[in-house]
């Protein structure tokens, strides 16, 4: 079995609220990776169950601290970290047994983050397996959209602390302001294939598209158009929007909200050129005749 050398050093984080029921899974996939970590850290986000205890309980190192959310779990834990890199991991996901390992043997000099592929299950099972995206597609794409999930990454540790870590003010799209700086300062690197779980329910947070877009606002002039001026910028902002409507509309579609319909055509309003995303125009077209089918079904 395979250990970490003198040069590479891991620190697991794993921010945990109200997290007992996931936890067994959770560090059961963390304590059989081929490559084991320096340290598995749990940061217990003022959970009222036994989250801390259990965490205890399973081997891992746990930190307290008052509920203030995921950026600051991360924050703190990153912090109290000893391990040179970091490997996020959300309490209700999981990893295959490789995936430290294969993600290790992908570093260079200049690498910065290196995620991997998911696959996304559900209390039903699994729904679909995504590979990770090209990282030439991954940053050509990261100004519009987000295509990296949290607990597949595997970062430098100082490089995530520049500048004050996740920002603390954001509730949604932390992780993807974070890959945004990330990219200015090193490379990022990919596994293709699903090693890591994602898991998603009806109550978490990537089922609220409203939160995300409150937190696209705080951060879109700040960190998403740095760097442009002018018309560049104009586009660029009405672009953002245009993808980020169109991807709470489906958000919505998943979760049966009756707002579908109004974020795709709020999509098409912020760009409405036929050859940006046109893919846009079909989901809207689908979703009006859903909605008028519903309507005539009352």
């Amino acid at each position: 079995m395979a250990t970490t050398g003198p040069d590479i050093t891991i620190s697991v984080i794993i921010p945990a609220f109200n997290a007992a029921r996931f936890l067994p899974r959770c560090l059961n996939s963390v304590f059989a990776q081929t490559l084991k970590p320096e340290e598995v850290i749990v940061v217990d986000d003022g959970s009222t169950d036994n989250t801390a205890a259990l965490a205890a309980e399973l081997g891992a190192q746990v930190i307290r601290q008052r509920n203030s959310g995921v950026s600051a779990a991360r924050n703190l834990g990153i912090q109290r970290a000893t391990g040179g890199w970091i490997a996020l991991l959300d309490a209700d996901d999981l990893w295959m047994p490789e995936k430290l390992e294969r993600q290790v043997a992908c570093i260079q000099s200049d690498t910065a983050l290196v995620y991997t592929g998911i696959m996304i299950f559900g209390d039903d099972g699994v729904q679909c397996e995504r590979p990770a995206a090209d990282v030439i597609q991954v940053r050509k794409m990261l100004r519009y959209r987000n295509l990296i999930t949290p607990s597949t990454i595997l970062a430098r540790r100082e490089m995530l602390l520049r500048d004050g870590g996740f920002r603390e003010d954001l509730r949604a799209c932390e992780d993807w302001e974070m890959w945004m700086r990330l990219q200015k300062l090193g490379q990022f690197q990919a596994v293709r294939d699903p090693l890591t779980s994602y898991y998603v329910y009806p109550g978490s947070l990537s089922a609220k598209p409203e939160v995300m877009l409150q937190a696209l606002y705080k951060m879109i002039d700040s960190t998403m158009l740095d760097g442009l001026h002018g018309f560049k910028r104009w586009v660029c902002r009405r672009r953002i929007l245009a993808t980020q409507f169109c991807s709470a509309g489906l958000i919505a579609r998943d979760n049966g909200l009756e707002s579908e319909v109004g974020y795709l055509f709020r999509s098409l309003c912020a760009w409405p050129s036929p050859f940006w995303q046109p893919r846009r125009f079909a989901l809207f077209a689908v979703s009006l005749r859903n909605r008028f089918r519903g309507f005539r079904k009352m």
